[in-house]
């Protein structure tokens, strides 16, 4: 009996020797949190300024597309000169207001003179002044080029902060699958240090027990079989932390620098905070109204676009009708000088005999949105079964994990039942190893299924669109 108490102490001092050192090393460790991961991830990645750029990109095109109504200043002058005789000198300068419908309003000022003046072009001596308004009477009165143009640039502003949200949530979804990929591995880690520590414990003992001759010489041989098989499974476990974390790395920046993980940090995550991190814990079993899915949203916009594309489209299928008149006056200072008699007038009419351009325009908008329609209608229905069947896996997930916890427990149980058959000489080193490779099994398999919740976890945020970028400003 003594022997055995002896191999007692071999086996238990070390054990208590390591716990010690242990919580020294634990003390230099800092937990880092999904939620603070995301957090630095929302505010310093390079992709989540990308993505605001489509916001400054859309600003820049609508400003673009309202400038086709600022007002233009216009002048000239055209001169010809030849052998000491002033042919002809015009001079001639208009400012232009248009307007949201198809009318601008013009005001002119011509100065002609010369010995071989056309005249048409002949002024009074100080110039003369005009001004009016110009209309397009059928074409582009109610709806024209420049409106559309103002319009869709609206649209694409609303759709690109929409494409924005996409980007930033596409960004997230493979961070919070980086860091479920970094806890996975790190548990595993954790799992053969431990399980490395008590080989090695072990060992010894058996070793110290075996040169004592109270055990059999081949228990070594045994115990050290199982001590280097579990220092090999701790490299592999190291080498894929190592992976992980570099990988995790990718998503970590401070003023737009790259960072490192810090070999410091360690993973904290659950599956109850799991959904509040991502922000759905209130969607889930509750996402059946997609009207604000972001996605769906930005082929609403689509359809948006075609209709102003099929207004401008049957628009263009009217005559051209532009109707022009000028008041004209020498003396612009007097309001009574505008007499109705003294003006210049013009209509101009054009119309394509077989408007094939303007009806093929119109045929491809109209194709165009009727494609975006059974996009829209596909998409929506993929949408509601993608989140249905993620629901599903989650909830799946959940029940394993539960069912998974109770076999560690046991198998736990199994492992100490052994580990003291062994003390009281009624087992053996194999069977020691035999149990706590299945234990070492089902530890793995718990800390696979735990990450396979957490990548669905954030396959439902990523079908789901949401967006946690406001959280973060």
């Amino acid at each position: 009996m003594m022997k055995y108490f002896n191999l007692f102490l071999y086996i238990l001092l070390p054990f208590f020797c390591f716990a010690q050192e242990a919580n020294t090393l634990e003390k230099a460790e800092h937990i880092f949190s999904l939620e603070e991961f995301l957090a630095m991830v929302k505010k310093h990645h390079p992709v989540v300024a990308q993505a605001n750029l489509k916001i400054s990109e859309a600003e820049a095109k609508l400003l673009k597309a309202r400038g086709s109504f600022d007002p233009k200043l216009e002048g000239g002058v055209k001169e010809k000169n030849y052998n000491g005789t002033e042919y002809y000198s015009l001079w001639n300068g208009s400012f232009t207001i248009p307007t949201w419908y198809g009318i601008d309003v013009k005001a002119d000022y011509e100065q002609n003179e010369g010995y071989y003046l056309n005249g048409q072009n002949t002024t009074p001596e100080d110039g003369i002044f005009s001004a009016g308004v110009s209309v397009s009477v059928l074409k582009g009165l109610l709806y024209n080029d420049r409106m559309n143009s103002v319009r869709q640039a609206k649209i694409l502003q609303n759709q690109n902060e929409v494409e924005r949200d996409i980007l930033v949530n596409s960004i997230l979804t493979e961070a919070t699958k980086a860091y479920a990929d970094w806890k996975l591995y790190y548990e595993n880690k954790t799992v053969f240090e431990d399980f490395l520590n008590n080989a090695q414990i072990r060992f010894n003992g058996i070793s110290r027990s075996s040169e004592l001759g109270e055990t059999r010489a081949i228990d070594t041989v045994e115990t050290k079989i199982f001590l280097r098989s579990r220092e090999l499974d701790l490299k592999q476990a190291n080498l894929q932390l190592q992976k992980a974390k570099l990988n995790l790395s990718n998503y970590l920046w401070v003023d737009k620098l790259p960072v490192e993980l810090e070999n410091n940090l360690i993973p904290q995550i659950s599956e109850e905070n799991m959904l509040a991190n991502l922000g759905i814990d209130s969607y889930f079993g509750n996402a059946e109204n997609l009207s604000n899915h972001p996605e769906l949203r930005s082929l609403e916009y689509d359809l948006q676009s075609y209709d102003l594309d099929i207004k401008l489209g049957k628009n263009n299928l009217m005559p051209t009708l532009d109707v022009e008149y000028r008041f004209l006056t020498e003396n612009v200072d007097r309001a009574n000088s505008l007499n109705t008699n003294n003006y210049k007038a013009g209509v101009k009419l054009k119309f394509p005999l077989f408007l094939r351009k303007e009806r093929g325009d119109l045929r491809i908008a109209k194709i165009k949105r009727e494609n975006t329609e059974y996009k829209f209608d596909q998409k929506k229905w993929t949408l509601k079964n993608k989140i249905k069947a993620t629901e599903q896996e989650i909830i799946s997930l959940k029940e394993q994990l539960e069912i998974i916890e109770n076999i560690v427990a046991d198998s736990q149980t199994m492992v100490v039942s052994e580990r003291r058959l062994f003390d009281l000489g009624e087992s053996s080193i194999f069977l020691i190893n035999s149990r706590e490779n299945k234990l070492i099994d089902v530890q793995l398999k718990q800390n696979k299924i735990q990450n396979t919740y957490f990548k669905a976890a954030a396959k439902l945020f990523e079908n789901l669109r949401l967006n946690l970028l406001d959280e973060a400003e």
